[in-house]
Parts: C-alpha cells; structure tokens; sequence
C-alpha cells in the first residue's frame, strides 16, 4: 500500500501528526515504538480541513497518541511512528521534529547545556561553559592558568588581556602602513599595504593571546581580515555578520590600538541575547545594528566602556554586541579569528585572496 503522512509533533507525553491511504477504505491505525515495544496507538481518524485541501480525502486523516507512559525526552529521536502491521516510519516534519524535542528536554532537565544558536558556536557559548571549563581544568585538557580569561570571555563575553602586546605594540614605520590604510575596509593581500600584515600577526599571535584562543577555539587560530577604524562608531557591531560563514557563531574577534588609546564599548550581557531579533532574523547572520540595538533595549542592557591602550588586546566572543570610539590620531584594529576547520565562505567560493601566513606558532593568517 502507498501511505503519506507526517509527525508533526512529539513530546515525552505522545505524538501527532496524519497518515493517510488512498486505497484503504478504513482510517489507518497507527502505532508508536521504541525499542520494538509499543507505547501508543490510535486511529488517523481526525479530521483537519488543511489536509482535505490538499487532497488527502476528505481530511479525515489526524491522529494524536498519548504514550502509555512519559518518555524520557533524551530517547525521543529514537521513537518511530508506523501503520499497524507495517514497517515504514511516518517521517517528522522538519521544522518542529527535533525543535520539539529539544523543547521537551529542556523543560524536563533545564541545566541541559545547549549552543545559543542554531548554527551551534564556541564552547565558550554554551549555556553550560562553565561546567564545560572546570571539568576541561579538572581533566588537564585546559590549563589551571586560563581559568581567568576563560572564565571572563564566557561571563562577560569579551576578555582584556591587559599588556598583551608590551612593550609597545606596533612600531612606528608599521603603524605608518596601517594610517594608509583605507579605514573600515580589510587590508588586502595587494598594494603597498599588504607588508603590514606580517607585522600584524606578529603583533596577534603572541603566545599571551594564542593561548585563551587555542582553548576557546579547540583549534589553531587563523586571521581572515584585519580591519583598521579611524572613524567613530555610532552602531553596535557583532563578531558573526562581518562576513558568511558556514559556522557563524564560531569566530573570534580580537580588538587591539595603534597611535593612540580606544574605548571599547560593550552592551552588558549581549552574548547572552535570543537568537531571534522582532524582525524574525537570526542576529547571528546578518541582522541589522538597528535590529541587534533594540533587542538589546527591550532587556534593558546597559553599556560598558573599556579603555584599551597600545599594549592591551581585547578578544571578544562572537555575539557581544560592541563598538569603538578612538582618541584624536588612533586607530582602532578588529581581527576575525576563525577555527582552522573552518573556512569562510569567500575562500569556498574561490573569492579569496593570494596571501597566507604560516606563524612559527602554527596560527595562520590569510587574506
């Protein structure tokens, strides 16, 4: 027989959705498994008027089952959904089969850890980093020693490791490069601007930032664009929408300051924001300032300032909102840190460029 039909819901009380026969002249029985073990049944023989519009009879072809007894919502992805007497599982309807299983596991166990997005992200993100770092500092996997940093970049978002850079970040001739260059725009691997490059990832792969880098990554950093900024922000920024990544929320930013200091603006608690925003957009891809801003308004998040000198280099998680405010004279420089695993969409796309820098500390930086 051809039978068509769906899971539309499930939870650790029962399932419901419809399947539906042609050539049947009764409603088709339904039965839910696990283990081989029946759990429930019952008749498709609800009726639902989106279904009669789609042609499935008269629509006569719902069902709900009430499980003979609570599901763990841990073994949910595992209960199948068949016609009595066949083999064929009723498929879940994308969209709401495992979102409901994660809702269910997450309101019977709230402690769940869990990423932040979708798209998955950090460890560092996770709603349960912290037990995360203490079991990796328990285990020897993560140095007693980062525990600080860490720690900070997973409560507040965003980490200053003051003197980073001693004894005076940048010289003189490479800050000279980085004032030619075009300000809010990557310094690309053409032109006269290209020999700063060198220069800056030495400034970034000191072994004091590799470090809490390397631990928050579970990889070896690579740089994909530096950006300098000499003009003061008015909107908040996030790490993740700079570029398309097939990982959005797996990046780093790191912010450092050259001829002069920079303030650090930082909305308190932002990594912690929903994913949504109320236009429906993930934050995490390309929402605007605008978006991302009110969202931050309506949970009632207050702003941070940070001073950073030359010598200091902040590292900053992928959803902290923030922006930059530079003195007379300074510039202001945003490195995006990816995962080595990770590759951006323009290099998949073939869009990259024709430089890549192998750091003696195994970093890399590619432009």
């Amino acid at each position: 027989m051809t039978i068509r039909g769906s899971i539309d819901h499930i939870s650790h009380q029962g399932a419901s959705g419809w399947a539906f026969d042609g050539r049947a002249e009764q409603p088709l029985v339904v039965q839910a498994l696990y283990d081989g073990r029946i759990i429930g049944e019952a008749t498709a023989e609800q009726h639902r008027h989106d279904l009669a519009e789609a042609g499935f009879g008269n629509g006569t072809c719902g069902f709900a089952i009430n499980f003979y007894e609570a599901v763990d919502p841990a073994l949910l992805p595992f209960i199948s959904i068949r016609p009595a007497g066949g083999d064929v599982e009723l498929p879940r309807y994308a969209a709401t089969g495992f979102a409901d299983y994660f809702r269910n596991l997450h309101a019977r166990h709230p402690g769940a850890g869990r990423s932040r997005s979708v798209f998955g992200g950090l460890w560092t993100d996770r709603t349960d980093s912290r037990q995360l770092l203490a079991g990796r500092i328990a285990a020897g996997t993560t140095p007693a020693d980062m525990a600080t940093p860490l720690g900070s970049l997973i409560a507040e978002g965003f980490v200053v490791l003051r003197d980073a850079l001693a004894p005076a970040g940048l010289r003189e001739a490479e800050q000279a490069m980085v004032a030619r260059c075009a300000t809010g725009q990557p310094i690309g691997a053409e032109g006269e601007t290209r020999h700063a490059l060198p220069a800056l990832a030495e400034l970034l792969f000191r072994e004091v930032a590799l470090r809490p880098m390397r631990a928050a990554l579970d990889d070896q950093p690579m740089c994909t664009r530096i950006v300098p900024q000499r003009d003061i922000e008015a909107g908040f920024l996030q790490a993740s929408t700079a570029e398309a990544l097939p990982s959005p929320a797996e990046c780093l930013l790191l912010v450092a300051a050259t001829g002069g200091s920079v303030t650090l603006d930082v909305v308190r608690g932002s990594h912690a924001l929903p994913e949504f925003t109320t236009e429906g957009r993930s934050r995490w891809l390309t929402a605007s300032p605008d978006a991302t801003g009110l969202l931050a308004v309506a949970h009632g998040l207050s702003v941070d300032q940070v001073e950073l000198s030359p010598t200091d280099l902040a590292i900053i998680g992928p959803g902290t909102l923030h922006r930059l405010r530079m003195e007379q004279g300074a510039t202001g420089l945003r490195a995006w840190v990816l995962p080595r695993r990770v590759t951006p969409a323009r290099f998949l796309a073939g869009k990259s460029g024709t430089f890549t820098l192998r750091h003696a500390t195994g970093a890399m930086l590619a432009a």
